[in-house]
């Protein structure tokens, strides 16, 4: 997946230089091509540290997975009746139709938190988190499943890597791309040195570019969400879940929100606005299946 970002990042920077170098005499150009270069080995570079980074993020949650069942932060004791609970939801959304391509790709694993709070999350490389609030506030195994097929599609959809893979490439790329347009702007050619006005229009670029990098990702990982939410609801329709108590779910969910900007920054969906989605989502009629067991 970042492969695709880094050289989409990399294909910007070109472009970039070439606006910004049509005036520019031939010495110039020669010394854009040598940051292009430079650019390319610094995205190899973002490549590098993102396999890194996943490597240690899997480390990081099989730690905390180990430690978490020994200090009692999790559980996966079949003997408690919440976690039978969400497993038996768990394995049966895993005999989905849909799940098929990614039922052996991940090492597939559920576990209870042993916390109040309405949250549930995937961790990475198939183990999925469920906080024993949401389990309390979901009023029938359908909405449970309905957020444990949600988590499910986070993990078939790569989105954890994904993330990570965002968060890496951001901050470098508005570094170059605002030190480039604050040079630029100040036409300092063939010198080192920088003045305060350049210095000044750097931090102003990195300000703007910083915001709009944070709503991209923010609006990126909404997306993400509302995905999770149609491919979890289709997971869960397709063993036999009545997929329309999502319309409750959320509509209960949606009374302990907020409303107003704090919605619109959100990572996550408004409540209300994923109520009303799994009403007109047709998510039942579409995929709905009996279950049968096998």
């Amino acid at each position: 997946m970042l492969k695709k970002t880094v050289f989409c990042i990399f294909c910007l920077s070109v472009i970039s230089l070439g606006i910004f170098a049509q005036n520019d005499d031939d010495s110039q150009n020669n010394e854009n091509q040598g940051v292009t270069v430079e650019i390319a080995k610094e995205a190899w570079g973002l490549y590098v540290q993102y396999r890194r980074l996943t490597n240690e993020v899997k480390n990081y949650w099989e730690n905390e997975i180990e430690t978490g069942l020994r200090d009692g932060k999790y559980t996966n004791n079949i003997r408690l009746s919440q976690y039978q609970r969400i497993k038996n939801i768990f394995d049966r959304l895993l005999t989905s139709q849909y799940l098929r391509r990614d039922v052996n790709k991940y090492n597939w694993r559920i576990y209870l938190q042993n916390t109040n709070s309405l949250n549930a999350f995937a961790a990475i490389d198939g183990i999925i988190i469920i906080n024993k609030g949401i389990v309390d506030f979901c009023q029938n195994d359908d909405e449970l499943a309905i957020i444990i097929g949600h988590e499910i599609a986070h993990m078939t959809e790569d989105h954890v890597k994904k993330q990570l893979g965002a968060r890496i490439v951001k901050e470098p790329i508005i570094e170059h791309i605002s030190s480039f347009i604050a040079q630029r702007k100040n036409k300092r050619l063939n010198t080192e040195e920088i003045s305060d006005k350049e210095i000044s229009d750097k931090e102003m670029f990195q300000l703007v570019f910083g915001l709009a990098g944070e709503l991209a990702l923010l609006k990126y990982s909404r997306s993400q969400e509302e995905k999770a939410d149609e491919e979890g609801a289709k997971f869960a329709a397709s063993v036999g879940y009545d997929t329309e108590k999502g319309y409750d779910l959320w509509s209960r969910m949606a009374l302990n929100s907020s409303n107003g900007w704090s919605n619109f920054l959100s990572t996550h969906p408004n409540s209300d606005h994923r109520a009303k989605e799994f009403l007109n989502g047709n998510y039942k009629r579409k995929y709905y299946r009996a279950y049968t067991g096998e």
